[in-house]
């Protein structure tokens, strides 16, 4: 009867307990499904539930952390996913009821479980919040690049970590396009860098051509200047002189024939006065016997007969000899910009101004004329002459001794000015002295 008792008691015992936590549990359902408590029950393996609630009046954060654009969660010190918002299981594809209450560890890769332990660890020991950046999912062939951001909950001692999730993908995406666009344009740059250097190339190599044709020309018209006048020129004076003896015996022959034998020996005389202008024009020999100031003194005369165009002529005194290639150029571009007065500005008085200092010398030729357009100062082979370099002519002279040259022109009239640098090599000591 006694044992009974005890058994009926116990039972009774058990019963009030079993009631007890039953009603615990409705209560606590109620205030979960009131908003009151969240609460999370995780099985253990081992039979031992783990219970973890969230008080109540946190809720409207739930409510605000399931309306981020990011991944959201927290968890245990040891990796436990206590809460995690819908963004999060969107994006690792897991179902919330699948993703809440599963350890961090399922959704990394085994090669990052050491690293994520001591990530775990770092925010456990620090203030800070700790950031890294992972391949996350459960398919290995679907790993979605996030940027992890952990920090620490602390309410006097550590009680969890709050996970903020951040999709890398578009910002992948867009560092391979903007990598992409980025060795696109180093491509192109180096494609038109190396399009440039050939240019470059080919501009020296045209330049170098244009030089040596320049010189060529030069060296071509010293010769045929050298051959009218020892071959063509003596050839002539021969002729005058035997049409000169035949002149002599005109009044013996009949007047038409007398004429023409005087005709003939007019004709001659001007033959060889032309052929000898034209080849002092070509080349003067006074550039080489005597130097540029004899030279441009001799043309200066020349060009006022034949154009009537005065020029006031301003050399310095006691100048030095120059380079030849130094005399040559200031002698062609002074025949070119002479012959473009003639020819385009309709000044009736030009001036040549020569300037030296120890920087180098400078030609200045102006008119007083009409204004003329760069375009219309060509060669002068294009226009009916057969000396002239043209304006493009005169420059690469310029350019190929280092010098400068410009050419302005308004209502006042037009200039050219070149400067050739000189220095002390481009002096030579005149023939017959000593330096």
């Amino acid at each position: 009867m006694a044992r009974k008792s005890r058994v009926s008691k116990t039972v009774s015992t058990e019963a009030i307990e079993l009631r007890a936590r039953l009603h615990e549990l409705e209560e606590t359902l109620r205030a979960i499904r009131s908003g009151q408590v969240d609460a999370l029950v995780v099985y253990a393996p081992d039979g031992g539930d783990r219970v973890f609630t969230l008080q109540g009046a946190e809720h409207p954060y739930r409510v605000l952390v399931e309306a981020m654009n990011e991944g959201a969660a927290t968890m245990t010190s040891d990796g436990l996913v206590l809460f995690a918002n819908q963004h999060l299981a969107r994006m690792l594809d897991i179902p919330l009821e699948k993703l809440i209450g599963s350890p961090l560890s399922e959704i990394v890769q085994p090669d990052d479980y050491a690293s994520l332990d001591t990530l775990l660890q770092k925010v456990q020991e620090g203030p800070q919040k700790v950031e890294s950046v992972w391949h996350v999912g459960k398919d290995k062939q679907k790993l979605l690049p996030v940027c992890l951001s952990l920090s620490p909950v602390r309410e006097g001692e550590f009680q969890g970590v709050c996970v903020i999730a951040t999709d890398l993908t578009e910002q992948r995406h867009r560092e391979q396009e903007l990598a992409q666009t980025n060795a696109a344009l180093i491509n192109e740059v180096d494609k038109r860098m190396r399009v440039e250097d050939a240019l470059r190339r080919d501009e020296e190599s045209l330049r170098q051509l244009s030089g040596r044709l320049l010189q060529l020309q030069d060296e071509e018209r010293r010769r045929i200047a050298r051959d009218l006048h020892d071959s063509t020129g003596q050839k002539l004076v021969a002729l005058t002189l035997d049409l000169t003896v035949l002149g002599a015996c005109a009044p013996k022959l009949p007047p038409k024939a007398s004429a023409a034998v005087n005709e003939c020996l007019v004709l001659a005389e001007q033959i060889s006065s032309e052929i000898r202008t034209l080849s002092y024009l070509l080349h003067p020999p006074l550039l080489d016997e005597v130097g540029l100031a004899s030279a441009v003194q001799w043309y200066i005369d020349g060009f006022t007969r034949r154009s009537n165009i005065r020029v006031n002529l301003e050399f310095p005194p006691q100048v030095p000899r120059l380079k030849h290639e130094l005399e040559i150029t200031f002698f062609r571009i002074l025949q070119e910009a002479l012959t473009n007065v003639h020819r385009h500005s309709g000044s009736k008085i030009a001036s040549v101004r020569f300037g030296l200092d120890h920087d180098g010398v400078t030609l200045e030729v102006q008119d007083s004329g009409r204004r003329v357009d760069r375009t219309s100062l060509l060669p002068s082979g294009q226009g009916g002459g057969t000396l002239g370099v043209g304006i493009r002519g005169m420059q690469e002279r310029v350019r190929q001794l280092g010098g400068q040259f410009e050419v302005n022109s308004n209502t006042a009239g037009t200039t050219i000015r070149a400067t050739l640098p000189t220095g002390t090599p481009a002096f030579e000591t005149p023939p017959g002295q000593t330096a």
